[in-house]
């Protein structure tokens, strides 16, 4: 029989692979405006779909009473309703796929007695998440049938925070699993884990503004950089009243934070990532994983600069290779956190 620990990076790696995909159909399903195709909440039932022309009808005709067909879509063919319904369909499926692969695998080993304590606690907080967020987004659709048919951004921002958190504990349990032979590293290098995690925390808020900006469409406002129009700071910014709605309901603010924070991060995990390399405290697996965040963090920073500038062109593309390559430094950074860690500090000795 398999080393149960190669079957249990087998059972995470799939995990983390699921939530990959699903992140790129959610994304799509936003862009397109699919997300509020399917106006009903089925878990069991739902897993099939229409098949025959009265059940196409039946669907077609609950969509046609929903406030976005209505005030959005009046008109909509049966055709281009099947094709929003696609992607909204397919994302609710992957989304059971998910928890089907955090629970299936992790029973199995449960009643196997093939989990450590750590390891125990660690799958049932992944469970936890991964119920949390099923729940989360059929709250999040739930607030775009009303009369405004606009899911909440708030819902939205908590929608793809609990998906990266799922990925993040996976990713994490995966790291305590797949220990990489190395040589030994300066204990002076836990110095930069500090940094690194507020660098993570940074990244995580810039996550949460993405949606923001994606929830509230703000990303076709100022198609320009690094000024907004002719301005580095518009005078129609920081207007609402009270202030701080101005950091998460006005949108063109939401977006001026949300490029600047970008910069912010880029520039300040280029200068750690300098300033580590040049100490030489750094394992060789530490240096390595520091340049796959630098590298990441530098692809992102364009991505986010060609999506502002060609937002138009490109509003379904851009923005979801966009957050796909947030996700790739959200685990680099989870990564090399790690190889700082009391454990990651012991792997080579």
């Amino acid at each position: 029989m398999s080393n149960p620990k190669n079957l249990q990076k087998y059972w995470l790696r799939s995990v983390c692979l699921s939530v990959v995909i699903i992140l790129v159909v959610g994304g799509i399903t936003r862009l397109t405006g699919s997300g509020l195709s399917m106006v009903d909440w089925r878990p069991i039932a739902g897993i099939l779909p229409p098949i025959t022309d009265a059940q196409w009808d039946d669907v077609f005709g609950m969509y046609q009473a929903s406030p976005e067909y209505q005030k959005v879509n009046k008109g909509m063919s049966l055709d281009e309703f099947k094709f929003i319904f696609f992607w909204e369909y397919l994302h609710r499926i992957l989304g059971r796929i998910v928890g089907l692969l955090c629970l299936v695998p992790f029973l199995w080993f449960l009643l196997r007695g093939k989990l450590s304590g750590e390891m125990k606690v660690k799958g049932l907080c992944l469970h936890i998440l991964v119920i949390t967020q099923g729940l989360m987004g059929w709250y999040m659709g739930k607030s775009g049938l009303v009369n405004v048919p606009e899911v909440s951004h708030y819902r939205l921002a908590a929608h793809l925070s609990l998906a990266f958190s799922v990925f993040g504990l996976a990713w994490w349990m995966l790291l305590d699993l797949d220990k990489e032979q190395d040589s030994p590293s300066d204990h002076n290098a836990v110095s930069y884990r500090p940094w690194a995690i507020g660098f993570l925390l940074l990244l995580c808020a810039q996550i949460a503004y993405g949606a923001f900006v994606s929830g509230m469409k703000a990303g076709y406002g100022f198609n320009t950089f690094p000024m907004m129009g002719d301005e580095w700071k518009p005078d129609g910014l920081f207007g609402l009243s009270p202030y701080w709605k101005n950091f998460v309901e006005d949108k063109f603010s939401v977006q001026f934070i949300h490029r600047w924070m970008g910069t912010i991060l880029t520039l300040g995990l280029l200068g750690m990532g300098w300033k580590a390399y040049r100490s030489g405290l750094l394992s060789i697996l530490q240096t390595r994983r520091m340049k796959w965040v630098i590298g990441l963090v530098s692809v992102q920073f364009l991505l986010g600069v060609s999506t502002i500038l060609l937002i138009v062109e490109y509003q379904v593309s851009l923005p979801v290779i966009h957050q796909l390559v947030a996700l790739f430094l959200f685990a680099g950074l989870l990564g090399f956190i790690h190889s700082l860690s009391p454990k990651g500090l012991e792997i080579g000795k």
